[in-house]
């Protein structure tokens, strides 16, 4: 199977932004939206002041959105303008664009593009398994929390989780042996989603069915889990 490379992710994000917005209009794609958003829901600080938040490859901006209407101020980051167009489109068009943000960016620059203390929620829904260091990423996004209250939200497909896709949503057995030992896997819209070292060690932090949230405390105990701030 051929290796994807950071290149042909961006490339794929960039001419795919408006089937991935049609698919977030699918029930599957509401779906995993709501499911993500109601677990970040529980986890969100205390709002003692006027929230902000980050979206780390943001993409049409969903999540953002949904954010934004809770009254958070949420910065856009990502490296495709089209997700950007479509991300723009949607704050319009639910008149929470005074709270929204964009920037365009690369996740991987991270640190150079933030300050430390920056934010109250910083989301990294789905682009951990499309940079070459997702540890670098964790530990700038933990040195851009605001206090001990703050929280990130990481959602990642990994290689259990397309185990179990296999086994009960596709009742696809092959599938299911192979995707428990191959170094490369893909996801129905053709993206690598794991596979080698950086991958793996991002798949090492997720929970609670690919999805988790940790306060600023917490990322500590995950740093001794491979994570070294």
């Amino acid at each position: 199977m051929k290796e994807m490379t950071a290149n042909d992710d961006f490339e794929r994000f960039r001419t795919g932004a408006a089937k991935y917005a049609a698919y977030l209009e699918t029930p599957e794609g509401q779906l995993r939206l709501d499911l993500a958003f109601a677990n970040l829901q529980d986890f969100l600080p205390q709002a003692t002041r006027s929230l902000l938040a980050l979206d780390l490859g943001c993409g049409t901006g969903a999540i953002a959105v949904r954010l934004a209407r809770l009254g958070l101020h949420v910065t856009l980051l990502d490296a495709s303008v089209p997700m950007l167009d479509f991300a723009k489109r949607a704050a319009r068009e639910a008149g929470v664009t005074d709270r929204i943000a964009l920037k365009h960016g690369d996740a991987a620059q991270f640190a150079n593009l933030f300050h430390a203390g920056s934010f109250d929620v910083i989301l990294c829904h789905n682009i951990l398994e499309y940079v070459d260091d997702p540890c670098a990423v964790l530990r700038s996004a933990a040195r851009a929390l605001r206090d001990p209250s703050s929280i990130i939200s990481v959602l990642v497909r990994n290689q259990a989780g397309e185990v179990l896709k296999a086994a009960i949503q596709d009742g696809d057995l092959a599938a299911t042996e192979h995707n428990l030992t191959a170094e490369w896997g893909h996801e129905s819209r053709g993206a690598a989603i794991y596979g080698g070292e950086p991958a793996s060690h991002a798949g090492r932090i997720v929970t609670r069915g690919n999805c988790g949230a940790w306060r600023t405390g917490h990322v500590g105990l995950l740093a001794a889990e491979g994570f070294p701030k």
